[in-house]
This record gives C-alpha cells, sequence and structure tokens, in this order.
C-alpha cells in the first residue's frame, strides 16, 4: 500500500496553536541572533501558523454566533432539562395499579365526574 493512498488526519486548532508558538519562539531565536535570511523564513512560517490557526477556529461549529444568541440557547435547554424533571416526577408518583383497577371498574362503578351536558 503507498503512502499517498493513507489519509492523513486533519491538524487541529490544538496543533496549529502549538506549531504557531513554537515557529514564534525559533522566530524570536533568530532576531535575537541577527540572521537576516532565517528571519524572514521564520516570519513567513508565523504568518502561515496564524493564518491556518485562524481559518481552523472559524471552522468549529456556531464559533461565530453572537454571546445573546447562545445564552438563549443554553436558557432553552435549561428549561427542556426542567420539564423533563416534571416529567419524571409525575411519572414517579403515577401508580400503575390505580390506573388498571379504574380502567377495569365497570360504568356503573366509576362515580360521576359531575360534568354538566352543554
Amino acid at each position: 500500500m503507498s503512502s499517498s493512498s493513507k489519509e492523513t488526519p486533519k491538524p487541529t486548532a490544538e496543533g496549529y496553536l502549538n506549531k504557531l508558538y513554537t515557529d514564534l519562539y525559533h522566530l524570536v531565536n533568530s532576531v535575537e541572533k541577527g540572521s537576516g535570511s532565517e528571519l524572514t523564513v521564520r516570519l513567513r512560517n508565523v504568518e502561515s501558523d496564524i493564518a491556518n490557526f485562524k481559518e481552523t477556529l472559524k471552522a468549529i461549529p456556531d464559533i461565530g454566533v453572537e454571546e445573546g444568541k447562545q445564552r438563549r440557547q443554553i436558557a432553552a435547554l435549561y428549561k427542556q432539562i426542567e420539564i423533563k424533571d416534571e416529567l419524571l416526577e409525575s411519572l414517579s408518583t403515577f401508580s400503575l395499579e390505580a390506573a388498571l383497577r379504574k380502567s377495569n371498574e365497570k360504568p356503573s362503578e366509576q362515580p360521576r365526574s359531575g360534568s354538566e351536558d352543554k
């Protein structure tokens, strides 16, 4: 199997950030040494890393969503949890035996609801 047929994993934002840090470190060392040609190469690496990092961040789902929208989404999720908790509570107090007894009673035995015919 050739190496070109293998898929290479897509770099992550963390990977780009680590590479950016390394390239910045080398750039600073080049500035301290005063090597002009090495400095240019290192600067181009840092520029490329920053561009890649920005693109990777933009690819994160909902990264550009405004804070207000995210807060509304979180509030809606809390409301859903609250409703589910209420449902679970009502189900925990539900008596299956009582419901079956009530449904098995004859119509003449069941108490009248007192509702008026209109």
